[in-house]
């Protein structure tokens, strides 16, 4: 995640030193602290700590402890890559542990207590909509029918109908918006226009850039990373429907829970 993170973040000159800095000594993370690590950069220790918030991070030790868990998960998975010359016997073998990764992934970049908050939302919401197109349009049409199976009202949209959104009341409905980007303008539109009507408003989305995320009430963060499988494998799609299987499985808990108090009351 931090070298994708690195890849999209505009630096000042400074920064930039210790960027490559750190892409040319990947292992000084690993004991180097923010003070050590300015010095052999020839830059100021706030220099170190506006990069890492430039990054997303609270602060360097945030930085240095998820670097160390991506370099320490890189290091052990280096021989599980699938290429154009891997075997049936290699893909199989594999998948799985490429999987795991962006599961474990999925999980460190979790805030617990944003899915608390946006649980409760949805317990709340008499109707909860979901924006996604392209690939992302079947993970939510997934979700809409699991969310069904609970007795909860739910539907997927590709694009926002204002002549829609107008029509209901702003506390009875709760919108999902999916961009593994965080850019796309279509859901950056749509949520928007859910904001501008006092709608909640969840997004699900990449740490890459801030444009929906800043936009929405809650966002529930996805691993858009590559983990080494072929380029048309699109990964983060495995990751999108852990979310929406952790807040399915907490919803049915939830209702299990309160069906259980009202039979004993």
């Amino acid at each position: 995640m931090i070298k994708e993170l690195i890849s999209t973040t505009t630096f000042t000159h400074q920064e930039q030193a210790v960027v490559t800095y750190i892409l040319e000594n990947p292992k000084c993370l690993l004991h180097d602290n923010a003070k050590e690590l300015a010095k052999k950069t020839y830059v100021s220790s706030p220099t170190i700590i506006r990069l890492v918030k430039k990054l997303g991070f609270k602060g360097y030790l945030d930085f240095q402890h998820t670097y160390i868990q991506e370099y320490m998960m890189h290091e052990n998975n280096k021989t599980q890559t699938i290429t154009k010359e891997s075997s049936i016997d290699d893909i199989i073998s594999t998948l799985p542990e490429i999987y795991k990764q962006v599961f474990l992934e999925t999980q460190h970049i979790m805030h617990k207590e944003s899915f608390v908050r946006t649980i409760n939302y949805m317990l709340q919401a008499k109707q909860i909509d979901f924006y996604a197109n392209d690939n992302n349009f079947s993970q939510v049409q997934s979700a809409c029918l699991k969310l069904t199976s609970l007795g909860i009202r739910a539907q997927a949209f590709n694009t926002i109908s204002q002549s829609y959104v107008d029509t209901f009341q702003p506390q009875d409905v709760l919108s999902f918006v999916v961009s593994h980007s965080g850019k796309n303008q279509t859901m950056v539109d749509a949520a928007y226009y859910l904001r501008k009507k006092r709608t909640r408003v969840i997004a699900i989305t990449g740490k890459f850039d801030p444009t929906l995320e800043l936009i929405c009430n809650e966002s529930l963060y996805i691993d858009v990373s590559d983990h080494n499988a072929p380029e048309n494998i699109i990964l983060y799609g495995l990751s999108i429907y852990y979310i929406i299987d952790i807040l399915v499985v907490a919803l049915a808990a939830k209702k299990n829970k309160l069906i259980y108090r009202k039979r004993h009351q």
